[in-house]
């Protein structure tokens, strides 16, 4: 067996013993319900909730609602109540580059119920004027309103920009290559191709909740800082068509959000990790 088949061979091995259930899910312009799932818009609070607040005092913005009845096929997400994203309106995006978990510029919300009689009038009623010399649109990476449809559950083969995967790989290559070991990946670019790992990835945008993650950049958990945020809690990637942008994070990236298993099966969303990157 040459070098770039044992490459190959050992991309395969990792795919089939690395998968994970995933809901992926597309973006259909238009305003859905308080309580729909949704890329922007409205997001539904109860009545003894206030409106979210950015690091400088101004609302932040619904990145996205979703509805986890939709959940149904993902061990240890919730399947009922509303799980949102919300962001700052700033021109990152609400992100902290120095610690994703730092919530100052992002919230996860979660509530187990939802009350139907909250009005979409009231919840807006909630948020804070916004200064005349600030321009919402150029502060985050929506272009509009959209419904969030989900798919079906599906299984989903780890990607190679997963924290984990160079470590995987490189045990493997190092078992049956003990005299060429390997550090990194990198290490083999001169034989390394993609052809065994495009199961990972999506046709089109990359949106899911579950599953593993897509990165333009790198994983930012590739250093132990967070690596126990191991659970793709949601994905919403950039998203162009008909020359409108749906979504667009910076130069065509794409935004993540993780949580760790054990906090997702307590439903406890106090300590989650936010980043988007772009080309």
């Amino acid at each position: 067996m040459t070098d770039a088949e044992l490459v190959q061979k050992i991309k395969k091995e990792i795919s089939e013993a690395n998968r994970e259930p995933v809901i992926r899910f597309t973006l259909e312009p238009g305003e859905p319900g308080l309580t729909e799932s949704k890329a922007g818009g409205t997001p539904y609070l109860p009545r003894d909730l206030a409106w979210p607040l950015g690091p400088d005092g101004l609302p932040m913005t619904l990145l996205a609602q979703v509805d986890c009845g939709a959940l149904a096929g993902l061990p240890d997400f919730p399947q009922r109540g509303l799980l949102q994203f919300f962001i700052a309106l700033n021109d990152v995006f609400g992100l902290d580059f120095d610690d994703m978990t730092n919530q100052d510029g992002f919230r996860v919300l979660y509530h187990e119920t939802a009350d139907p009689s909250v009005t979409a009038e009231e919840v807006l009623a909630k948020r804070p004027a916004i200064p005349d010399d600030v321009e919402p649109a150029y502060m985050t990476p929506l272009g509009g309103v959209c419904r969030i449809v989900f798919g079906k559950p599906e299984m989903q083969s780890i990607t190679d920009g997963d924290y984990r995967y160079e470590e995987l790989f490189c045990a493997k290559w190092n078992e049956a290559r003990p005299d060429a070991p390997v550090q990194h990946i990198w290490d083999l670019s001169g034989i390394w191709t993609d052809e065994a790992c495009e199961d990972g990835y999506a046709v089109g945008a990359m949106h899911q909740v579950g599953g593993y993650p897509y990165f333009t950049q790198t994983d930012p958990r590739w250093n132990g800082k967070h690596a126990e945020l191991d659970v793709l809690l949601f994905q919403l990637d950039s998203d162009m068509r008909e020359g409108r942008d749906e979504v667009l994070w910076g130069d065509c990236g794409v935004g993540n959000f993780f949580i760790s298993r054990e906090a997702l099966r307590r439903l406890d969303f106090s300590r989650t990790g936010y980043n988007w990157d772009c080309c």
